[in-house]
């Protein structure tokens, strides 16, 4: 496209100016005649970039020029650079140059040092190839159709309108208009059937999100937790927040927050074994309980009782 190539010509000549019209165009893989046209255009533009013929001519940039950066702090631009690197790392985009050329805008050394995986342990190349297809109908406002198996182990098919990737507790979830369903429905990456997945030909009008999906607040209702522990305290004082930490008269932690008590919470909670006491609610202790029970006959019994 020829607003990304501008751009372009741009960052080199901030790099290093002047370079040949031969040396940009080998660079953007284009004819020198196309590099004069863009040239052009962005000396309409009022870019101060001008060619000079003869030895040690070329296309150049106004000594002292730089874009205007004093609409974003030093804070803002770290930020930006730090999101570049993090859309990258997710696959959000595939120009893995982006980030370095920001980085010569701003003048900004040492832009590589953010390094984010987001994958799971063993992710088969699949689903990134899901992942790519489910930020493309985003991106490109088309819906999506795949097989979907639910936490029931109940495969269904499905043609969505993907609105917004979600990031939360260890997984990624898409959430959507579902056709079948008429309604906004949450699913998760991991989910979708491999092989599965088209990407329609149409596109779609994107739907004003509901509150709790736009602002990404947690789909399901929050719970006052109250939970004590009696041991990790390293552990304890690692994965909560330190505001909701306190030390009991007995030595105890004692730690209290509202979050939801989803499945992968509870799990999480369940590591914490023998050290962990909950307090509040008594449907998650009675949760526990049961699980270790159950446990404990596993354990017993041997897997094929």
């Amino acid at each position: 496209m020829q607003s990304q190539r501008l751009f372009e010509i741009v960052f080199l000549l901030m790099e290093r100016s002047p370079r040949t019209t031969g040396e940009l165009a080998e660079r953007l893989e284009v004819s020198t005649r196309t590099v004069r046209r863009d040239v052009e255009a962005l000396s309409a533009a009022g870019v101060p970039v001008y060619t000079t013929r003869g030895r040690g001519g070329g296309v150049r940039l106004m000594d002292g020029y730089v874009l205007d950066r004093s609409l974003v702090t030093d804070a803002d631009q770290a930020e930006i650079l730090a999101g570049l690197a993090t859309l990258r790392q997710t696959g959000a985009t595939d120009d893995e140059g982006l980030a370095e050329r920001m980085a010569r805008l701003f003048r900004c050394e040492n832009a590589d040092w953010l390094d984010i995986d987001f994958s799971f342990w063993g992710a088969p190349p699949a689903h990134r190839r899901t992942f790519d297809l489910v930020r493309r109908a985003i991106v490109e406002r088309r819906p999506l159709t795949f097989r979907y198996c639910d936490s029931c182990e109940r495969t269904t098919r499905r043609t969505v309108e993907p609105a917004k990737l979600v990031y939360k507790e260890r997984s990624w979830y898409v959430r959507a208009w579902c056709r079948e369903r008429a309604d906004w429905r949450t699913f998760k990456v991991i989910r979708m059937e491999e092989g599965s997945l088209e990407l329609g030909e149409d596109t779609f009008e994107p739907r004003p999100l509901p509150p709790d999906l736009a602002d990404s607040r947690p789909t399901g209702r929050e719970e006052r937790l109250v939970l004590l522990f009696s041991g990790d305290e390293g552990r304890v004082r690692e994965e909560f927040d330190p505001a909701a930490i306190e030390r009991l008269g007995d030595g105890r932690l004692r730690v209290e927050l509202h979050a939801e008590p989803t499945e992968r919470a509870r799990r999480h909670l369940l590591s914490f074994g023998a050290s962990l006491y909950v307090e509040e609610p008594a449907h998650l202790r009675a949760w526990l309980r049961n699980e270790a029970a159950a446990l404990v006959r596993r354990c017993e019994e041997g897997w094929q009782k």
